[in-house]
Order: C-alpha cells, then structure tokens, then sequence
C-alpha cells in the first residue's frame, strides 16, 4: 500500500471531483460531504478543505488536502494525471 499526500490551492470542490472522474473514479458510499472520497481500479483519494490566509493581508484561499492511496503504481499514475489536469486550471 502507498500513499502519497498533495495540497492544492485555487481549484473549486466540483473541478477536483470532475478531474476524477475522468480519471475514471467514483464516490465512495459513505461520501457525507464532509471528507470526500472516491476510488478507482488500484487506487483511492480522499480529501478535505479549510480556509488559509495569504500573508500580509486578510484574503485567504480554500485549500485541499488530499491523499491518494493503493497500489504504489496505480497512486503515482493517479497523482501524476491530477497534477496534469490541475495545473491546466479548469480551461
């Protein structure tokens, strides 16, 4: 079993869901909308939110947390996909 742990700013719940989706996962019974979880063949991710102030000033940002876990394979494939989809912003 592997884990691997990534924090993320600047993306809304739904996208993130949505990337995973695509990604060919699906919500865990269970999902109350507090943690989120979903999973796919070899690997799973669960992730929550909170609120972080930017430094120097009163804005803050939703962050993400999540965790990815399974098959040490499946969770680096499932990782590096995220990261590719995250980083083109939802455009």
């Amino acid at each position: 079993m592997s884990t691997v742990e990534l924090s993320i700013r600047g993306l809304p719940d739904w996208l993130i869901r949505v990337y995973f989706e695509e990604m060919g996962a699906s919500v865990e019974a269970g999902d109350d909308g507090g943690e989120a979880r979903m999973s796919a063949d070899g690997w799973a991710v669960a992730w929550s939110s909170r609120r972080v102030a930017l430094p120097g000033g009163t804005i803050g940002l939703t962050q993400f947390d999540l965790v990815f876990s399974g098959d040490a394979g499946a969770v680096e494939q499932a990782h590096e996909l995220f990261l590719k989809k995250a980083q083109r912003g939802g455009g």
